[in-house]
């Protein structure tokens, strides 16, 4: 059914909340910079950082030492129980500091909160209620943190429903700039193949850098095409095939570079 113009007002009206999560990993500031494009190019946003202590981390600060490798050096020190918390608390306002900054370039609204337990778990959680949600992998390669990271954004569709949402997004993040979107479509069939690779080719009006096809569910396929493409970042449907699965876990695992969730996202913006 088609929206009425004061529905669809309203629907373009509404605030959306962008939940970025943050962790002790370090590599704030080129994770943040990644998404000012996004924030600065959308009305009605609402940013929510949360920096979270995974239950892992909190075990090792219960022992007697830890070890930590500078990503730079590649040199690994031991680190006292103190000493660990220590870093922890100056790389939480660390976090803090750079989401503030963000928030006041882009002009933004926005909070913060610090959680510790499962991260998988949280991930779902929060994707579960905000409209995007966005985080780091776990693995990041030395000397990426601190550098700004390749304005190319990989999309990911492999529903007829959510293609538009996500391919908005996706756009959003690369800063307008449709040649810097590559497109991954993922489905059951060669005809709602074809339909997604369609949705894609008409709302970036055929200056995708590249579009590929492939099954739904397909990780292996997404990593060759983040280094095919160099995409800084990876925008996923926050559907169950996603979200429920142990897809999130092998993706944030795998992956050197941030990952985006699409729960809602208004298209055509």
């Amino acid at each position: 059914m088609t929206a009425t113009p004061t529905e669809s007002r309203a629907n373009a009206e509404a605030t959306r909340r962008v939940a970025v999560i943050l962790g002790p990993a370090g590599g704030t500031e080129g994770f943040l910079e990644l998404l000012l494009p996004l924030l600065a190019r959308q009305p009605h946003v609402e940013m929510q950082g949360v920096f979270i202590e995974e239950a892992d981390a909190q075990f090792a600060a219960e022992l007697p030492f830890v070890q930590e490798l500078c990503r730079v050096t590649f040199s690994v020190r031991e680190l006292t129980c103190d000493e660990f918390e220590k870093t922890l608390a100056l790389r939480l306002r660390s976090a803090r500091r750079a989401l503030e900054i963000l928030a006041r370039r882009a002009g933004v609204p926005h909070s913060f909160q610090n959680v510790r337990g499962s991260i998988v778990r949280l991930l779902r959680e929060t994707a579960a209620s905000a409209d995007m949600t966005i985080f780091e992998p776990v693995r990041v390669h030395g000397g990426l943190g601190s550098r700004p990271r390749s304005p190319n954004v990989l999309a990911v569709i492999d529903q007829v429903d959510q293609a538009d949402e996500v391919l908005s997004a996706a756009l959003h993040l690369a800063g307008g700039r449709l040649e810097r979107v590559a497109v991954v479509c993922l489905a059951g069939s060669d005809t709602e193949r074809a339909e997604l690779k369609q949705i894609a080719f008409t709302l970036l009006a055929g200056r995708s850098r590249t579009i590929r096809t492939g099954r739904r569910g397909d990780t292996a396929l997404l990593r060759a095409a983040m280094r095919e493409t160099g995409a800084g970042i990876l925008v996923l449907p926050a559907s169950p095939d996603w979200v429920e699965t142990d897809a999130l876990r092998q993706l944030r695992s795998n992956l050197d570079r941030p990952i985006c969730l699409v729960r809602r996202w208004q298209a055509g913006d």
